[in-house]
């Protein structure tokens, strides 16, 4: 599961539900594909978070960069 890709965990997660919806399953194969989907789930929270993160700090760095090249561009014209 580790090095499956977000959009990996997303797949398994959604064919989970969908069986657990069906409501079909044996009580212990139930039980199972619900730890597995928490897991899932959680890892892909996790992941989300990770990628909000970075996504803040890049754009927190490209709004000081323009910010210092409007503050450059303040001084020369003065």
């Amino acid at each position: 599961m580790a090095n499956e890709s977000f959009e990996d965990r997303l797949d398994r997660l959604k064919t989970i539900v969908e069986r657990l919806e069906r409501g079909d399953l044996p009580l212990e194969q139930g039980v199972s594909l619900y730890k597995e989907g928490l897991e899932l789930a959680k890892a892909c929270g996790k992941q989300l978070e990770g990628a909000r993160h970075e996504v803040t700090i890049v754009s927190d760095g490209l709004i000081k960069e323009f910010e210092a090249l409007e503050a450059l561009g303040e001084d020369n014209d003065g």
